[in-house]
């Protein structure tokens, strides 16, 4: 407790030092007084003795002169005895009355004068501590007598006892009014100095919102001013930075791409949400666990290369299948530039590779497309300017395949048109109410005259009593289906059949058209709805068609809010199914 509290360790330093103090002085005054006493004391006794031994020597009438000293040692508190004679010739022996260490001051007219019992002075014994003092009585150089003066040091002890009594008590009032004036003090120093360890405190936990309350303008209060202003500018700083973290956070949040970074030793210490998931993938192949802690090999290499060369280096990578662009840029510590980290950019390329090869190869199919054509009208109508053939059936024969080649071209580039409106979202559709089993039925009438010279037996399905209402386009619908169905007739043989049936099953309608063909292979069904497409890897057009049909069959389909899909087993056929939805009846739809 005492250790933790500032008041505590001020108050007490205080206490301390003035009981130190006033300890010293109370010592001090006491020896003082001690000491004055005591030596005021001895000096009376010894001008007392001097005196006293004057008017024994110097009077004539011994008798008086003792009556004389009597009274002058009660008057002053104390007493007298005289060892020796105080006659003229005194007596040889008086110093065999004292102790022998006091022998030789006393024969040299030295006062010997103690403190304490008094020694052995003759026949007398004093019982009492007293001051007293032996004083040699001589006359012409000879010693005649020993004068005791001797008084009680009881007195001068009640004073001295009585003044360190004032003083204690002065020492204890002064330590009391310290113990008060050092707990204000330390409090009101201490106060301010807390408050800041309380605001500090606040702060190192995220709280800027406490203040010190300033009111001096001292060292103290030039401190909470200070701390006021850091705590400001902290708050104002942190705040920024969150701002800019939560931007940060928002970017690489909605961001497609992976964002991770990484210190030397490959450790990620930021990775987005698709980063994450590529991390985790890859380790997962490389170790079995779906770690996202630490950088794939392929990306640690990358990254070490770096570490050698600082400088922005891309790669790819082919990960389950994608293809992973990755570019890497060193991280620098600030101020010194060392390289601290990577940053690496993962973005999947595999949709722009795919749609970069669809354009090569819709380039090529069109250019393919057209160039036939194109050299069969420039070779026949060559023919007919050269006036080849003079039978006007052979001409009339060349003009009907230059006919036909510019129809097939017309065709493509119509195909390729609506293909084009429909992928840019600029193809309008008429849409009206319609049955489903009229167009049904006008398709199967068109195609079974088609059917029955090429001999494929060809059959419509469908419940006379059902609803087949939808919402469409009836040219374009009618398009869809013609589509497929021409496609059905074209891929197979004599003694073959199709047939084209239609249902409902919740609130869609299906349309089937099936057929007994020679199938498209597993391989290839992904791919069949793609411009160009074509399982006939030669890409002869003997059976006719731009490779463009399924492709705007499926747009149309997904424009009218349906979808169309594909099975088929190769040897057995094909079945193509477009589901339509229902329309609602809006009189029973409560």
């Amino acid at each position: 407790m005492i250790r933790n509290s500032l008041v505590v360790k001020l108050w007490l330093t205080i206490i301390v030092m003035v009981a130190v103090v006033l300890s010293l002085l109370t010592v001090f005054l006491e020896q003082v007084f001690d000491t004055y006493f005591y030596s005021s004391q001895e000096q009376a006794l010894r001008d007392r003795a001097a005196y006293i031994s004057n008017i024994l020597v110097t009077q004539t009438d011994k008798e008086l002169a003792l009556t004389i000293a009597e009274e002058v040692t009660k008057v002053s508190n104390s007493h007298m005895f005289v060892v020796g004679s105080l006659a003229k010739g005194g007596d040889d022996h008086v110093l065999d009355t004292v102790p022998a260490d006091m022998r030789p001051e006393l024969s040299s007219g030295k006062q010997i004068i103690r403190r304490g019992l008094s020694p052995g002075f003759g026949n007398f014994r004093a019982d009492s501590t007293s001051a007293w003092v032996i004083h040699p009585i001589s006359e012409n150089g000879k010693l005649h007598a020993l004068l005791l003066i001797y008084q009680p040091v009881t007195e001068i002890e009640h004073a001295i006892n009585r003044i360190r009594n004032l003083i204690l008590f002065a020492a204890g009032i002064g330590v009391v009014l310290a113990t008060g004036l050092s707990f204000v003090v330390s409090k009101n120093l201490s106060r301010p100095v807390i408050q800041m360890t309380q605001v500090a405190e606040q702060m190192a936990l995220g709280n800027f919102e406490g203040k010190v309350n300033v009111v001096t303008g001292d060292e103290v209060g030039r401190l909470g001013h200070t701390i006021n202003f850091l705590a400001d500018s902290l708050q104002q700083t942190i705040h920024n930075l969150s701002k800019e973290k939560e931007q940060m956070s928002g970017i690489l949040l909605s961001m497609h791409d992976g964002v991770v970074a990484a210190d030397r030793q490959g450790k990620i210490t930021l990775a987005n949400g698709p980063a994450k998931n590529w991390m985790s993938a890859v380790r997962l192949e490389e170790t079995d666990v779906p770690d996202h802690d630490l950088l794939p090999s392929e990306l640690n290499d990358l990254k070490n290369w770096v570490l050698e060369d600082p400088k922005t280096k891309t790669a790819e990578f082919i990960w389950q299948g994608r293809t992973i662009a990755v570019t890497m840029t060193p991280l620098h510590e600030p101020g010194n530039g060392v390289v601290r980290g990577v940053v690496a950019v993962l973005r999947d390329m595999t949709e722009e590779r795919r749609l970069d090869r669809i354009r090569k190869d819709f380039v090529a199919s069109v250019s393919h497309e057209l160039r036939t054509p194109l050299a069969m009208i420039q070779g026949y109508g060559e023919a007919l300017l050269d006036e080849f053939g003079e039978d006007p059936e052979q001409r009339m024969e060349l003009t009907q395949i230059i006919l036909d080649e510019a129809n097939r071209m017309k065709r493509l580039v119509n195909d390729l048109l609506d293909l084009a409106q429909l992928e840019a979202g600029q193809f309008e559709l008429h849409t009206t109410e319609l049955n489903l089993s009229n167009l049904i039925n006008w398709v199967g009438r068109k195609f079974h005259t088609l059917a029955h010279d090429q001999g494929i037996g060809f059959s419509v399905d469908y419940d006379e009593n059902a609803n087949y209402q939808v919402e469409g386009d009836s040219d374009r619908l009618e398009q869809v289906f013609t589509n497929l169905v021409d496609n059905a007739m074209r891929h197979t043989p004599a003694n073959g059949s199709v047939s084209l049936r239609l249902f409902t099953n919740g609130n869609f309608v299906y349309v089937e058209v099936s057929d007994t063909g020679e199938g498209i292979p597993e391989e290839d069904l992904p791919f069949i709805f793609e411009r160009f497409y074509k399982v006939d890897k030669a890409r002869t057009r003997s059976k006719g068609g731009t490779g463009l049909g399924l492709s705007i069959a499926r747009n149309i389909v997904l424009k009218h809010h349906g979808n169309i899909k594909v099975t088929s087993t190769v040897g057995k056929g094909t079945t193509f199914t477009v589901m339509l939805p229902m329309r609602v009846n809006e009189e029973n739809s409560f």
